[in-house]
């Protein structure tokens, strides 16, 4: 019976962390812009809702090839960024549309 509930209770456990990385993934348009001042700049998705940290494999190309271009990618959210100054953080995984 013990075996039972531990088994019920990993179950749910393993579904609200499916659900919970699931609602950080998604798809995000906005445009690309340099943000901060030398040597403390960062590359941000301005987006209607507000801007987004990015980081991840394809910072560096959306920095030097769509530097204020909007854009449409698919990433997740790995850090929420809670407090002043600490913008969510989007791991860019594909570039799915660029328009000037």
């Amino acid at each position: 019976m013990k075996s039972q509930k531990i088994i019920i209770v990993l179950l749910f456990l393993i579904m609200g962390t499916t659900f919970m990385l699931s609602a950080c993934g998604g798809t995000f348009s906005g445009r690309v812009a340099v943000k901060g001042n030398e040597p403390f700049t960062y590359l941000t998705l301005v987006t209607d809702k507000g801007d987004m940290k990015i980081i991840g494999p394809l910072e560096k190309k959306l920095q030097e090839s769509f530097q204020g271009m909007r854009v449409t990618v698919k990433g997740t959210i790995v850090n929420e960024g809670r407090g002043f100054m600490a913008l969510p953080e989007l791991e860019v995984s594909e570039l799915v549309n660029a328009d000037n």
